[in-house]
């Protein structure tokens, strides 16, 4: 079997090595100064460095397990939660066993935010927490990646160059995933590379190609391959996007020029910008593992996006911005604050990229309209 060892997460063991790095590197020190000091970080970081690290050094020492780690970053996820959701919903976890472990393919929204989300519902929901895949574009940082991998996340290869370097790639990563779900570890992957960031979820079957390679030296059709990786469909809905500007940006410069250069810190501000930027109401919805495969990849995909659409909650910023589009009168109905909140952040979107603004919040709500009709 390919070696992975530069892919999969962190075990036990390397938690004390990978710990004590982190805490010696600047870049990380920054990170965390800066989210915590935001503008006063860097006038006093002589200052705040040290601080940072003794305080960081003295948590650290009940830190030896992946476990431990969790567990010392969950009462610090529930402050952020607490200060940037106004509601965390979930359903569809009656639908799942705890002992069972799944592939959950998910929509994808944001990167942090997404997968933190279902941990956090599987969590309080009784079952165990998932590996999470990432792309390899968001590990140029080795703090980032030391974080991630902490985090029981494993790394996709994206830029693979030549049609046997790919394969050998994409069955090594499939062969990690199936072997997860056989050892009992739940896995968290998006339905397509990179987020939607036009809000319009569509699965790409690459993906599921990808998913059925390990049923290759098995002898097992495609069918028999998805369905051992018990694939569940799972759909985050945002009220707010905190990444929705940065979103909108892009979008329209890529219309405009036919593409889009990163800046080189983009995806650490999108992190950032995701996990302390304010979201509103959340909605996470768990489908039904999949046991009723279809014949091939493209068909499983309608499949599967067809259950995501349907499983999103549709917010009354969904329904502002298609009536603004439209020209509509606006619904009578709007809660008065998320409307408030919503005029806001247009007049803070320069002009130019408010109409991208809009279509990111309205699309998810139109998909789901499409959809919903489709079953009438």
């Amino acid at each position: 079997m390919t070696d992975i060892s530069d892919i999969e997460p962190y075990s036990d063991q390397d938690v004390p090595q990978v710990i004590d790095r982190l805490i010696n590197d600047d870049e990380f020190i920054k990170a965390i100064g800066q989210l915590k000091f935001k503008g006063w970080f860097m006038p006093l970081s002589l200052i705040l460095r040290p601080r940072i690290r003794s305080f960081l050094r003295s948590k650290a020492q009940v830190i030896q397990t992946i476990h431990d780690f969790q567990s010392a970053v969950e009462p610090q996820l529930a402050k952020v939660l607490s200060r940037t959701t106004e509601t965390f919903t979930v359903s569809g976890l009656e639908h799942l066993n705890p002992e069972q472990s799944y592939l959950f393919l998910s929509n994808h929204r944001d990167i942090a935010m997404d997968p933190a989300f279902v941990n956090w519902a599987l969590y309080n929901g009784g079952f165990h927490t998932v590996r999470i895949a990432i792309g390899d574009n968001l590990v140029k940082k080795p703090f980032v990646g030391d974080l991630m991998r902490l985090n029981k996340s494993f790394i996709v290869k994206r830029n693979v160059s030549g049609p046997r370097e790919m394969l050998q790639t994409y069955s090594a990563l499939s062969g990690y995933i199936r072997q997860s779900i056989e050892d009992g570890h739940s896995i968290w992957i998006a339905h397509r590379e990179g987020r939607a960031k036009d809000g319009i979820d569509r699965t790409d079957p690459a993906i599921l190609k990808m998913i059925a390679m390990a049923g290759k030296p098995r002898n097992e059709s495609f069918e028999e391959a998805v369905r051992a990786a018990q694939i569940v469909p799972v759909s985050i809905s945002y009220e707010f996007d905190p990444c929705a500007p940065m979103k909108a940006r892009e979008l329209a410069m890529t219309e405009r020029d036919g593409y889009y250069t990163k800046r080189p810190d983009e995806d650490v501000q999108s992190i950032a910008a995701g996990i302390m930027g304010w979201k509103g109401r959340v909605h996470l919805h768990f489908g039904k593992p999949i046991t009723d495969v279809p014949e091939t990849p493209q068909e499983l995909a309608t499949l599967i996006d067809h259950q995501i659409i349907l499983g999103q909650r549709v917010f009354d910023t969904g329904r502002l911005a298609d009536a603004l589009l439209k020209k509509h009168h606006l619904p009578d109905d709007l809660l008065p604050d998320v409307q408030e909140r919503f005029q806001a952040l247009i007049s803070g979107t320069p002009e130019k990229y408010r109409d991208k603004l809009l279509e990111i919040y309205a699309n998810p709500l139109r998909q789901f309209t499409l959809h919903q009709q489709s079953e009438l």
